[in-house]
């Protein structure tokens, strides 16, 4: 008798070769397994399966990407204080906390069903090419998934295998250097089995300079705190990130806008692919019981107030930027109000612009539910994609690898930092000490990546996480912080936050299962 089991998850339509996107989500019945990969369709219903950990509300649609990555120096959350006292968001959280055990499980979700395709797919009937590429993505994706563990909670066990005996599954954690390293072995195994030919397609798969452009970000984080592998992964990341640069397959949109738009549009960029990989969202619950787990645009928004199916959505803007983020721009840089956006949106859809003393009242405007273009619109879910890796990041990062491994910034580092800001309409770098350059770089990152989820990780591989949350605390007490409750939380989640916040508590839950492993020491 054939085993029934359920994926209640999002069923994607992948075509290996075609232009279709993410579009249904269904609780899918399949076969175990043992029987399942007999050709292709059921291998890249299988794949599907490993992409949609990342559109679960527990990974890209709210947890990991909101409530436990945007923890940083250029955003608060924009509510009473009291509300955040024992939250992720508010660095108020404990070894118990719910948010953080059920990021930790979906990403090990993730990987169980990583692991169960790798294992099984060599024995479908499937074209060798078609095999490999699938395989290639899914060993990926296994590694990714692996890296945003270690990048959140530091030493975590490496699961290689899918679960198969209980008595055997107990694992210890894995150093953090051991585990990056492992990391980017992996990814570095799939760069010839993955896509390297339908860029113009859809950035929601993973292809050759995805892999590239993530390997940049692993080998910087490899090379900085705590593991500090220093130059030979800055060079491994400088290395990669040329790479996708001389590709010549993304470019920057010249309207800083409009990649935006397409996200939260179903649209893609074609012509530029400055978004290289995302998460991809569908919204329309209220037209055919269709969709995501996204809240993008509705936890992390503007300021949209009308609730009805028919107007421009709603957002409960809980994410607001800092004046550290508003004092790193220029007057002239075409992404300030791109990111707090200059307007809120009341409850009859008028646009009310904000006063000029109203600097921290503005809401993150990446993610806005007005540029949404589905009808009728659920409260809270949303078709908005989200950024995994942007060619601006690529080109950013290329800049900090070139000039952290030759301690002083290269004309190809100047290159690559000044494409960015030419997009954004401000003057050229040039002329620089090493140090000079490298607090520039970071500022550039904090202005063009900034409700990305990468802030925290940036800040914690620098060694600066704890001095940067300090320092948001002390621009509370600038006059032009105002002093209404929803304000109050960015102070007491400065005075909260301790080194041991740097990476999250393994969950208590976990603890108690996996009887080989043990708490993180500052925890």
């Amino acid at each position: 008798m054939k085993k029934i089991i359920t994926l209640l998850t999002l069923v994607v339509a992948i075509t290996l070769g075609s232009c279709s996107d993410f579009l249904h989500v269904r609780a899918y019945d399949f076969v175990s397994p043992e029987e399942f990969y007999q050709n292709e369709n059921d291998a890249k219903m299988a794949l599907a399966g490993v992409y949609s950990a990342l559109a679960m509300e527990n990974m890209y649609g709210n947890r990991y990407s909101c409530m436990i990555s945007n923890v940083d120096d250029l955003s608060f959350y924009a509510r009473p204080a009291a509300n955040t006292s024992a939250d992720v968001y508010g660095n108020g959280h404990n070894t118990s906390n719910t948010d953080i055990y059920y990021a930790w499980n979906a990403i090990y979700k993730g990987i169980e069903s990583a692991n169960i395709l790798i294992e099984r797919i060599d024995g479908a009937n499937i074209d060798e090419s078609v095999k490999t590429r699938i395989k290639g993505e899914a060993k990926f994706l296994r590694a990714y998934y692996h890296f945003l563990l270690v990048q959140a909670w530091k030493d975590v066990p490496i699961r290689k295998e899918s679960f198969k005996d209980v008595s055997k599954s107990t694992l210890p954690a894995t150093p953090m250097a051991e585990a990056l390293d492992w990391v980017i072995e992996e990814m570095e195994e799939c760069l010839p089995m993955v896509d390297n030919k339908e860029y113009d397609k859809r950035p929601s798969y993973v292809k050759k300079t995805v892999v590239e452009g993530v390997l940049a970000r692993v080998a910087l984080t490899r090379a900085g705190y705590p593991t500090n592998g220093g130059k030979p992964y800055y060079e491994m990341a400088a290395r990669y990130a040329k790479s996708v640069k001389d590709s010549n397959k993304h470019r920057l949109n010249p309207d800083v806008y409009e990649m935006w738009k397409c996200m939260a549009s179903d649209r893609y960029d074609t012509e530029y692919n400055e978004s290289m990989w995302e998460v991809e969202f569908i919204g329309a619950r209220e037209l055919d019981g269709n969709y995501t787990e996204s809240r993008i645009g509705n936890v992390i928004g503007n300021v949209q107030r009308n609730g009805s199916p028919e107007g421009l959505g709603y957002s409960y803007w809980f994410y607001c930027g800092s004046l550290i983020l508003w004092d790193l721009y220029d007057n002239a840089d075409k992404r300030r109000d791109l990111s707090m956006a200059p307007y809120s949106i009341d409850a009859n859809d008028k646009y009310v612009d904000w006063r000029a003393n109203q600097i921290v009242q503005r809401a993150c405007g990446k993610f806005r539910r007005e540029w949404e273009t589905i009808t009728p619109k659920h409260k809270n879910y949303t078709q908005i994609n989200y950024p995994l890796i942007r060619y601006a990041d690529v080109l950013l990062m290329l800049a900090e690898a070139e000039n952290e491994a030759n301690q002083g910034p290269t004309a190809l580092a100047y290159q690559a930092i000044n494409i960015v800001r030419e997009r954004a309409g401000i003057e050229p770098l040039s002329g620089l000490s090493y140090s000079e350059f490298q607090q520039e770089l970071r500022n550039e990152r904090g202005r063009e990546l900034c409700f990305e989820s990468l802030r925290k990780y940036d800040l914690v591989r620098w060694g600066i996480y704890t001095d940067a949350i300090a320092a948001l605390g002390e621009a509370t007490y600038d006059k032009r912080w105002p002093t209404g409750s929803n304000y109050s939380t960015a102070r007491a989640f400065a005075e909260r936050t301790q080194k041991k916040h740097e990476f999250l508590p393994i969950p208590v839950r976990e603890l108690s299962i996996n009887t080989e492993l043990t708490q993180n020491p500052l925890w």
